[in-house]
């Protein structure tokens, strides 16, 4: 199973998305904290991905989740990516 995986730190600009494939990294980018949103859904969709999980504070969190899937809506019209939060 694919999968994205990024720790997301508030206050880093540059954060790392991660892309497992049955728990081996296929591959890794860093991308700037305000532009996440488009770099993930890319990544999601360059692998055929709609598992992520993010790492970290569940209040932070809660709005990159919300950009996300405002802009997968704005994109694609509803939203396929499955995305869980793992207190950090």
């Amino acid at each position: 199973m694919k999968k994205i995986v990024s720790v997301i730190k508030p206050f880093i600009i540059n954060q790392n998305i991660f892309v497992y494939e049955d728990g081996n990294k296929i591959d890794a980018v860093s991308v700037p904290l305000n532009n996440i949103q488009d770099i993930l859904i890319n990544t999601a969709n360059k692998y055929e991905i709609t598992e992520v999980e993010l790492i970290g504070s569940r209040k932070y969190l809660n709005g990159i989740i919300k950009k996300i899937q405002e802009e997968e809506v704005t994109q694609y019209k509803e939203n396929k990516l499955n995305i869980k939060i793992i207190a950090g």
